[in-house]
């Protein structure tokens, strides 16, 4: 009799610990395992039921119609994320939205297919989608190594609050395909091929995704061709930086804060806030769900193409001063949370400033050497102020670096 009851126990913490949920956020991915690097399963879409099994760090096992993944914590609602003893939902036979992998490849490649033909862009960019630079495992290695003999956990912590930054930023579907018809669009000029070298920066690049709000979205890096210093971000986590600025830098501290800038960017979603100050049809607060609710009817695929097209001259022109400082201050604590030396990105400016030569400079490159103006000051006297707490624990990582770019 004892046995029994202690079952039927045992059965109900197990039952009391599987809460049912709402998918708060559009376009949730879910994934093999807690990280934005695993797999993708599928896409859950906004108002969809999981049942949620596991939590660890940000990340939510859950089950929905057979299936079993990782989204991020995130993509509850608040009173979800606030709550361990949600009562069941009196709609549980409701059946979760949920796109396979393919529908969701298929949905992002095909705008941008269209789009890319229209606009000369790369074809054989469309195949990035679905490509993954690195394996779970090779990841958690390189991670691992980069934190020997520091306490990830305790970096992370030095500085919690960020003012200016936006907590909750959400990259959805139409963000997702515009975003990535825009990166085919930039990667026209030519990418490199050396997966040692792609394999490295988007890892340097994941241990920065990780320190943001977008932490479970799945950013992806590449290297330009282009000999000149330049570096974009498209609205949906995609990083160009140019060989010639790759060129300039002297380590991974370095590297990290160049692309805590760009993500940065990301962040804030300064590209479409560009797009709204001209003039456009979309507005500063809830403007993809209107987008969302008005499709297929309110916005023909022209408008939706005008509003890629408005995103890429966004991305690729000049920013305005407000945005630079906001990407510089931001970088240099995302690199920080993740441990690296704050203090590369003031590096990074003042050896551009001291490069001269006018025609080795794209004109419209936010690293352009009369972009800079008085951003490396700016950014010494914020480190110097904010970010000096244990600044023994910070690595430079040069030789790491030195080992992959030069």
């Amino acid at each position: 009799m004892k046995r029994f009851v202690i079952l039927i126990l045992l059965i109900s913490i197990i039952t009391s610990a599987q809460q049912e949920a709402t998918i708060y956020q559009d376009n949730t991915h879910l994934r093999k395992g807690p990280g934005s690097y695993y797999p993708l399963l599928g896409i859950l879409l906004k108002d969809a039921l999981v049942t949620i099994l596991q939590e660890t760090s940000g990340w939510v096992k859950i089950s929905t119609s057979g299936r079993e993944g990782w989204i991020s914590q995130n993509a509850l609602s608040e009173k979800d994320r606030a709550t361990s003893s949600m009562k069941t939902s009196d709609f549980k036979n409701v059946r979760p939205t949920f796109l396979s992998r393919a529908s969701a490849s298929g949905a992002v490649k095909g705008f941008a297919q269209t789009y890319l033909k229209k606009h000369d862009g790369s074809m054989t960019f469309l195949d990035q989608y679905d490509t993954a630079f690195f394996q779970p495992r090779e990841y958690e290695n390189f991670r691992q190594e980069t934190y020997r003999n520091r306490n990830m956990k305790k970096i992370r912590k030095r500085y919690r609050r960020i003012k200016i930054e936006n907590k909750e930023p959400e990259i959805n579907s139409y963000l997702e395909k515009m975003g990535f018809a825009v990166a085919g669009q930039i990667a026209t000029g030519g990418l490199e091929t050396d997966i040692q070298k792609l394999r490295y920066i988007n890892m340097v690049g994941n241990l920065i995704v990780e320190s943001t709000p977008l932490y479970y979205y799945p950013f992806k890096f590449y290297i330009l061709s282009d000999e000149r210093p330049v570096a974009y971000a498209t609205p949906n986590g995609m990083i160009f930086v140019s060989q010639g600025l790759l060129d300039v830098l002297q380590s991974e501290a370095e590297l990290a804060c160049v692309l805590g800038h760009e993500i940065s960017h990301v962040v804030q979603q300064h590209g479409y806030s560009e797009v709204t100050k001209r003039k456009t049809q979309i507005v500063a607060e809830g403007a993809f769900d209107e987008l969302e609710e008005e499709m297929p009817e309110g916005f023909s695929d022209e408008e939706l193409d005008d509003l890629a097209f408005q995103m890429f001259e966004a991305a690729t022109s000049r920013r305005q001063t407000e945005y630079e400082y906001e990407a510089d201050m931001m970088g240099v604590i995302y690199a920080y949370q993740a441990g690296y030396a704050p203090h590369g990105l003031a590096s990074v400016l003042k050896s551009i400033k001291s490069m001269t030569s006018r025609d080795f400079w794209h004109p419209e490159s936010n690293w352009q050497y009369n972009a800079i103006e008085d951003r490396s000051e700016k950014v010494t006297a914020f480190i110097s102020a904010e970010l000096k707490k244990n600044s023994d624990w910070n690595v430079e990582n040069s030789h790491r670096f030195n080992r992959v770019f030069h």
